[in-house]
């Protein structure tokens, strides 16, 4: 029998956008062609991880996975899987947001040429502080847990949130 992840794979990207490598951060993903405004632009499956071993899972992967639950990621299964579908980096100018618990859209039109991104805390509660490195404006310069409960950000953003995280905003 035919493998069924080379049939179905993990992760889908859409044909306008292709992998790279990010100058915010190694792999990315950039658009190859216009992306308008609600597009799905990918859906992000794999394995399911529990929180707890999420360290040991990002020393040997990177930061990459949605959290879905207090108790639970959804990640990509190999290094392989991310170089053939890309990663989605973080910035604190997005132009992705989720459309529910896996699935990426674009929140605003995207040329050729511009990184898909989104801000991971619009999904993450349980996450390593890092310095940014996505160049914007409006750079927090720092990203930390608890980033997804900064007020301005939830104004604006809020329905580009997970599931997850839209649960546990008053």
């Amino acid at each position: 029998m035919e493998d069924i992840h080379k049939i179905w794979p993990h992760r889908w990207i859409t044909p306008k956008a292709k992998p790279i490598h990010s100058k915010i951060h190694g792999l990315g993903v950039i658009a190859n062609e216009p992306i308008s405004k609600g597009e799905n632009v990918a859906v992000l499956g794999g394995v399911i991880v529990p929180t707890k071993d999420m360290e040991k899972y990002w020393d040997i992967m990177g930061h990459v996975g949605i959290q879905i639950d207090d108790d639970f990621f959804i990640v990509p299964t190999s290094k392989k899987e991310l170089e053939e579908k890309g990663v989605y980096n973080h910035s604190c100018d997005p132009n992705c947001g989720f459309k529910n618990s896996v699935t990426l859209i674009a929140i605003k039109d995207i040329k050729p040429g511009e990184e898909l991104v989104f801000d991971y805390a619009f999904c993450e509660s349980i996450i390593r502080s890092f310095k940014c490195n996505c160049g914007s404006s409006n750079c927090r310069k720092t990203i930390n847990p608890n980033d997804w409960k900064i007020a301005s950000l939830q104004k604006k953003y809020k329905e580009f949130f997970s599931p997850y995280l839209k649960s546990k905003i008053i």
